[in-house]
């Protein structure tokens, strides 16, 4: 979707945990088809030619078989499209190996593929909207950007406080005595009466 010549692919965050859990689901897969094939089919054809009913081998052999078949589906139909950028085209088959893988008793490799279902969901509605700065995001804004436009103030020193005005002379009013103007109380006070004013 951004394969323009120098500018960046947008891999939405959603996307890469969906790849991830897609090659995880994958590698359990490996392991069950072995585990089924290999292990337990030849032990179900020993135990065959040794007498056992040899339709366990079969179920066995053919559960193994799925397993791989599994492998190679999974790989063209959802891993490939999710490394492409193709998410809305991986989503289908995830969901039903999802579905596949839980039915044949795959359970760890089926959960993986149903959170990467809806890990792709998320995925396709972030590529819709990519971040600012890709191809098809949100301009950049740069923290200066608002007041660039603005001409520079020229710089002035800061206001000189105003004097404090000289407190009008003020009388006891119990004595007729003048009054002290205290500053740290902003009122006055009468010495003599021993009050403020």
């Amino acid at each position: 979707m951004y394969g323009q010549p120098g500018a960046p692919s947008y891999v939405p965050p959603s996307a890469s945990t969906a790849k991830t859990l897609i090659l995880v689901g994958l590698i359990f897969q490996l392991i069950f088809a072995i585990l089924f094939l290999l292990v337990l089919g030849v032990i179900a054809f020993l135990a065959a030619a040794v007498g056992v009913f040899s339709i366990i081998a079969v179920f066995y052999v053919i559960i193994g078989l799925i397993g791989f078949i599994f492998l190679f589906l999974i790989w063209t139909l959802c891993y490939k499209p999710v490394r492409e950028g193709r998410y809305e085209a991986a989503r289908t088959p995830t969901l039903i190996f999802a579905i596949l893988s839980l039915i044949t008793v795959n359970i760890i490799a089926g959960v993986l593929y149903l959170v990467a279902y809806v890990k792709l969901g998320d995925a396709v509605r972030e590529q819709q909207t990519p971040p600012p700065g890709y191809p098809g995001g949100a301009p950049m804004m740069s923290p200066v950007a608002p007041y660039a436009a603005q001409p520079a103030a020229p710089m002035q020193p800061p206001a000189a406080p105003a004097p404090a005005a000289a407190p009008a002379p003020v009388v006891c009013p119990k004595c007729g005595r003048p009054a002290t103007f205290i500053p740290q109380y902003n009122r006055y006070y009468c010495y003599t009466d021993q009050q403020y004013v």
